[in-house]
């Protein structure tokens, strides 16, 4: 039986580009029967599988980010507790848009990418494990706890946090899930712009920043033995944005607000678009349609 799981990585703010990518494929009838979600993948999961890509385009069109990001604590700070700040403002933000009865009762199975401190391991733990609702949003808040800035989460005996630092973009678990096709929705850019040379020693460092955020945010796929756009025999399509997303800035990766999210998702379904018409022509042209006429059906 067909199966296809969808890989939804993590890239904070990025994950706009998501949302451009959904609206394409939906468009196209391409839709998941499962979902892999890491960071804000996990938060761009659930809120498909409980409202669909209108709910998601609605949210990241109204959010910014900033205001819930910092949200000092008497109790989460680096003095008394585990973490910068406290997760409560940011969950109420990003909640607002996911009904959790409705992610769990979904047709779409939910798993998340999560990092169990308590075990020093990258696991993934999903829907069908949860006893209700409120425990799938444990598990999701779960997951985009990130290290340092939010304190970690308590599930049943363990602590976790974000995923996205063990196992961003798992490919090996779309297998395991019985994968025939797999969709690898990836908001960081694996291509760096050329740099040449280094005027000072802090471009040299940005230069390392950039180059370990993009090996970190893609080594899942980048690393993966694929032939001919295969894993394991299974085909896998890649979406992701161009190198004039890539890079880590602080500001760049955590700070969203509208105009940069709707430049995000449009993104996201001209690269959606542009990658499924370029897999199409190779599909024709492996099947011995003429190119000329391959460039004709893919244009209309």
């Amino acid at each position: 039986m067909a199966r296809r799981v969808f890989i939804l990585g993590g890239g904070a703010a990025l994950g706009a580009h998501q949302v451009g990518a959904l609206r394409y494929l939906e468009e196209q009838s391409i839709r998941p029967d499962a979902i892999v979600g890491s960071s804000i993948g996990v938060i761009n999961a659930c809120t498909y599988a409980s409202g669909g890509v209108g709910t998601l385009e609605r949210a990241w069109r109204d959010f910014r980010s900033l205001p819930s990001i910092v949200a000092p604590s008497l109790r989460h700070n680096p003095l008394l507790g585990l973490s910068f700040f406290s997760m409560d403002r940011l969950s109420a933000a990003v909640e607002q848009y996911i009904d959790f009865r409705e992610a769990l009762a979904s047709p779409i199975e939910l798993e998340f990418v999560l990092l169990n401190l308590s075990r020093g391991q990258g696991e993934v733990h999903g829907a069908r494990e949860c006893a209700d609702w409120r425990e799938l949003r444990t598990l999701a808040r779960a997951g985009y706890a990130i290290p340092l800035l939010f304190p970690p989460v308590r599930f049943r005996d363990d602590w976790y946090a974000d995923g996205g630092f063990a196992w961003n973009v798992p490919l090996e678990r779309a297998i395991g899930l019985g994968a025939t096709e797999i969709y690898l929705l990836a908001p960081i850019a694996s291509q760096l712009p050329y740099c040449g040379g280094f005027s000072s020693f802090p471009a040299f460092v940005q230069r390392f920043v950039d180059v370990m955020w993009r090996t970190i945010g893609n080594m899942g796929y980048l690393y993966a033995l694929m032939e001919d756009g295969r894993f394991h025999g299974v085909p896998v399509t890649v979406i992701e944005p161009g190198e004039e997303w890539s890079g880590f800035g602080p500001l760049a990766v955590f700070q969203a607000y509208p105009r940069k999210s709707r430049n995000l998702m449009a993104a996201g379904y001209r690269d959606a678009k542009r990658v499924l018409a370029a897999r199409r022509r190779r599909e024709r042209a492996a099947a011995g349609q003429p190119a000329e006429a391959a460039a004709r059906s893919t244009a209309t």
